[in-house]
Order: C-alpha cells, then sequence, then structure tokens
C-alpha cells in the first residue's frame, strides 16, 4: 500500500470517528484482510486506523460542542421533543459520561458537554475495540470470507439490499398504520 492509500484509510477511518457514516468501516476491513494475504502489515493497519479514529473523534466532538446544541435547541419543527431528548441526555450524560462516551457517536459527547479528557479516553477506549475488532477479524477469516463468497458477492449484497429495503418498507408500513390506529382511536375517545 502506497502513502496516498494509507492517508485514505486514515480520513476514513477518521469519517467513521466523527461519527459520519460511510465506508470508513468497510476501508478499514478491507485493509485488514489486506494484512491478512500478506500484502499489509497489519500493524500499521491498525496505528493508521486508530490515529484515523482519534482525529475524526476529537473533530467530532468540536463540531457537537460548538454548534450541536444550539442546533437542537431552536425553535421550530419538533421542537418539544428535542427539548425532551436534551433532557434525557443531560441526565445520563451527567450521570454515566464515560460509558455514554464509549457507546455513542463523538458529536453527541460534544453537545452535552462530557469533559474533553473523559471523552479521549472513552474514544481511545471505542477505538481500540471497533478497529481492533474490524482489522483483526478481517485479518484472520477475510481472505478465507472473500474466497468462499467469490463470485456469488455481487449477488449476495443485492440480496441483503433487498431483504432490507423490504424490512424497511415492512417497519414504515407498520409505523404508518399504528400512526393512523392511533389517531383513530384518539378521535373516538
Amino acid at each position: 500500500m502506497s502513502l496516498t492509500e494509507y492517508i485514505i484509510l486514515f480520513v476514513l477511518a477518521a469519517s467513521t470517528g466523527a461519527g459520519v457514516p460511510g465506508p470508513g468501516d468497510g476501508a478499514v476491513i478491507a485493509a485488514g484482510t489486506l494484512a491478512g494475504e500478506g500484502r499489509l502489515n497489519v500493524w500499521v493497519v491498525f496505528v493508521t486506523a486508530m490515529a484515523g479514529w482519534l482525529v475524526g473523534s476529537a473533530a467530532g466532538y468540536e463540531v457537537g460542542r460548538r454548534g450541536g446544541r444550539r442546533l437542537l435547541e431552536r425553535p421550530g419543527w419538533l421542537a418539544k421533543k428535542r427539548l425532551k431528548l436534551l433532557a434525557k441526555g443531560d441526565h445520563v450524560f451527567g450521570r454515566h459520561n464515560f460509558v455514554a462516551t464509549v457507546t455513542m457517536p463523538a458529536y453527541v459527547s460534544g453537545i452535552f458537554r462530557v469533559r474533553f479528557p473523559v471523552f479521549m479516553l472513552g474514544a481511545l477506549v471505542a477505538g481500540v475495540f471497533w478497529m481492533g475488532l474490524y482489522v483483526l477479524v478481517s485479518y484472520f477469516l477475510g481472505a478465507e470470507i472473500a474466497e468462499r463468497i467469490g463470485s456469488a458477492g455481487a449477488k449476495a449484497v443485492i440480496g441483503v439490499g433487498i431483504v432490507v429495503a423490504a424490512g424497511l418498507g415492512i417497519k414504515a408500513g407498520l409505523s404508518r398504520w399504528r400512526a393512523t390506529h392511533q389517531s383513530r382511536e384518539s378521535e373516538l375517545v
């Protein structure tokens, strides 16, 4: 892997650390698989992913700290629900800020003003777990899984996509049915 590819891995891992959905997890898994095939050094992959995770986590924390709470406190659409969620978050982060930091996206810790050293310790713990899990599992199992999937990989991805789309459609339909059912019940009362 060239320096440019490691920089791309760093940036994608940083996006994952910041809490931005995207290809960061997949890039780390792919790099771990390449390390398992002997094309990359597993430790360089892990250190690069961890560094990206921590930098991204710090950036996400700052975004949440500087503007996240103001955005959620603004009047407008769903303001009551947002304020209620902020109150719940204040309660949870007030009592369990380290655990919440480990389990929530980085910007959420910024919104709830977790002290930065506590946040970074939580980010380190979460990063060692997730980046370690991705790199090590793909290092030991990635090549074998890729070999077994072979040409069926595209078909499997399409199949999973169809199942996920069907599940989301069913969930949306049920939610709509419940909302309609509840509004009818409230009209009868």
